[in-house]
């Protein structure tokens, strides 16, 4: 991830030093005493107590206070009994940070000091940044019942007037309360949204929010990014005139105005970046060919992060491009303003995008602030040639290509399945609003196709299968292709193949890749000896759903307490049995056709020659489907894996 993160004040930044434990504080002892209901079995622990206190000094400078509170129900939530707290190395300062812990009400002192240690909370792929975080932990000296608790204060300065904080968590909590103090002359504005928004007890007088008893959530298959986000607030702070800082942004046009003189200087060029310019578009025809080489050239740039500077704004400021070409390394904002650069070079328009990985669809257009994007992406400049569906035609700037040019599998025209349907920010002078990214076709962008060759062989077959697609099913091959050896992928279309044909052996894995189109394909040749089942009176029965059975979501349990997120697929399979002479065919599953909601499915089987031709399409739309609909849902993909076991029944020639 971009240190783009940073900014997000929903992780809350403190320094710490090793202290020892003083007495119980009252607080602790009060959320102790508080009665704890049965709870579900899932849960490992209930948090009795969650309290964050902001106070902010004149100066803008303000303190943090975080007191926490967690009961250990089970062995399985003894590692809760941690404290841990982010800071910013050099601009940040704690005040205090102590922990203790609990039983029958009465403190428990671990025989040995215990000191917060320090760790180093680089992002992936950063080979240097200012975030680490101080944790202490009891999670070796508890039992069940005990409760666990830590408080800590830091002191931070704010870089923007913006505060935001969420209600968010699996495990249940029995009260969570933000608290801002301001000092004379400011306000502030508040936003509440979130599934459970109207629980969150709000105290304008004192400036505080609160809910109470969030319920447990369990774990469970197709979920929402932030499935555990049930209510979040955001604050715009209101400081006197005069003050340098915090930065006061009130529209998405100052957001954008603010990040461009941020970056002001940084997409430059120099000699050697015009001529790779120059020596990768020799022999592109057009627009699209420029941008696709050029795209393609710094989607191959290593994912590298120098992440310092984060409190004075310069998270979100990417490296200079003429360094992030010399040195080949940078992250999604380095790398979009790197691409800018080099397509400015080849007489093409483009900017730089704020977007958000997971949970991009839930940003709040009235809150314009940098804190709710993660990542940076790219727009670029086409005319009324370029069709693609990741075209949008944004007001202000024209028709602009979103590209991800951190994503090394996602191609030029095409969207990481991540980035779909969410909102971003087009960094242009005066960009007043957000752009809704495209969600893309299902047919062209989330095919997958399947085509299996099969010749009997007593009981068994042999075999090639073909599995791929354009877009996303081409990425998806693509990453594995970088990431894991030939022998990896082959164990991996193996365990595909065991899911509906026993025994299965794997040899020759080859693959083609378009990298205009997109389409990438795998094919490998096969043999399963047991793929048939011999019955009586020398009969033969098959089941013809080679690949099909991993396309179905799996939702075993019949309850559900949380809306059930669809992504959006095509599946297309087809299987060709070849029949030795004189087979004859005793039974053939009937055409299937299912309609829904959620989807649609068709299967047929029909004799074409020597040969059995079996398809099979299974289409799923983009959806969240409310808990309400569970029960349809589910029924739906039963009735497609019922169709999918429909068997094919033979009757062998005699051996000779």
């Amino acid at each position: 991830m971009p240190i783009i993160r940073r900014f997000l004040l929903l992780s809350l930044p403190f320094l710490s030093g090793a202290m020892l434990a003083g007495a119980v504080p009252a607080w602790l002892l009060d959320a102790a005493r508080r009665p704890v209901a049965a709870q579900p079995a899932g849960a490992a622990v209930v948090v009795l107590l969650d309290e964050v206190v902001y106070t902010v000094q004149p100066d803008a400078r303000c303190t943090v206070r975080h007191r926490y509170a967690v009961q250990l129900l089970n062995r399985s939530g003894f590692g809760h009994a941690t404290g841990e707290v982010d800071y910013l190395q050099k601009s940040e300062s704690v005040r205090g940070a102590e922990a203790w812990l609990l039983r029958a009400g009465k403190e428990v002192r671990p025989p040995k000091r215990r000191d917060w240690s320090d760790v180093n909370d680089a992002a992936a792929g950063a080979v240097y940044d200012e975030s680490r975080s101080r944790v202490v932990s009891y999670s070796d000296l508890v039992i069940d019942g005990d409760v666990f608790g830590y408080e800590t204060t830091v002191e931070r300065r704010l870089l923007f007037a913006q505060i935001g904080y969420a209600w968010e968590g699996r495990q249940p909590v029995l009260a969570e309360r933000f608290a801002l103090n301001l000092p004379a002359g400011w306000t502030c504005d508040a936003l509440l949204d979130g599934p459970q928004a109207e629980r969150v007890v709000a105290d304008r007088g004192a400036l505080a929010w609160t809910m109470l008893d969030r319920a447990y959530r369990a774990e469970e298959p197709a979920l929402a990014p932030r499935p555990w986000l049930v209510a979040r607030l955001m604050l715009t702070l209101h400081p006197p005139a005069g003050l340098e800082r915090p930065i006061v942004l009130r529209s998405w046009a100052e957001v954008a105005d603010w990040d461009l003189r941020n970056s002001a200087g940084q997409c430059d060029t120099d000699p050697a970046l015009v001529a790779t310019v120059r020596e990768l578009t020799a022999g592109c025809a057009d627009t699209l060919s420029r941008i696709r080489a050029l795209g393609r050239h710094v989607q191959q740039l290593r994912y590298v992060a120098v992440n310092k500077g984060i409190a004075d704004g310069m998270g979100v400021r990417p490296r200079k491009a003429t360094e992030v070409h010399t040195k080949g390394w940078g992250d999604c904002k380095d790398k979009a303003n790197l691409l800018a650069a080099m397509l400015r070079e080849a007489g093409i328009t483009a900017y730089s995008v704020s977007a958000m990985i997971g949970g991009g669809r839930t940003i709040h257009a009235g809150w314009p602030a940098l804190a709710q994007f993660n990542h940076a992406i790219i727009a670029i400049r086409v005319d009324d040639a370029v069709t693609l569906p990741s075209v949008v035609e944004v007001p202000g700037a024209g028709r602009l290509l979103f590209f991800d040019p951190t994503d090394p599998d996602v191609l030029v025209g095409d969207l990481p399945l991540a980035l779909q349907g969410t909102k971003v920010h087009v960094l242009f002078p005066g960009s007043a609003e957000l752009t809704t990214l495209p969600m893309l076709p299902a047919e062209t962008s989330h095919r997958f196709e399947t085509r299996t060759e099969l010749t009997l062989a007593g009981s068994g077959v042999v075999g090639k299968c073909t599995v791929g697609g354009p877009a996303r099913a081409g990425a998806i091959l693509r990453m594995l292709a970088r990431l894991k050896s030939e022998k990896e992928q082959r164990d991996l279309m193996v365990e595909l193949l065991n899911n509906g044909v026993r025994g299965a052996q794997i040899q020759e894995l080859a693959a083609t890749d378009d990298l205009v189109s997109g389409d990438r394909r795998l094919s490998f040749n096969f043999a399963a000896p047991r793929f048939g089942q011999q019955m009586p009176g020398g009969l033969l029965l098959l089941r013809l759903d080679v690949l099909s059975r991993n396309s179905v979501p799996a939702l075993p349990s019949k309850d559900r307490t949380m809306p059930v997120w669809i992504d959006p697929v095509v599946q297309r399979d087809e299987v060709v049995l070849e029949l030795p002479a004189g087979t004859v065919i005793e039974e053939m599953p009937v055409r299937a056709e299912l309609n829904s909601p959620y989807g649609r499915y068709e299967s047929s089987y029909a004799r074409v020659g020597d040969t059995v031709v079996a398809r099979r399409t299974l289409q799923l739309a983009d959806l969240e489907v409310p808990v309400a609909e569970y029960a349809a849902l589910r029924k739906f993909l039963g009735d497609v894996a019922k169709a999918d076991r429909s068997s094919l029944v033979l009757r062998q020639p005699p051996s000779k």
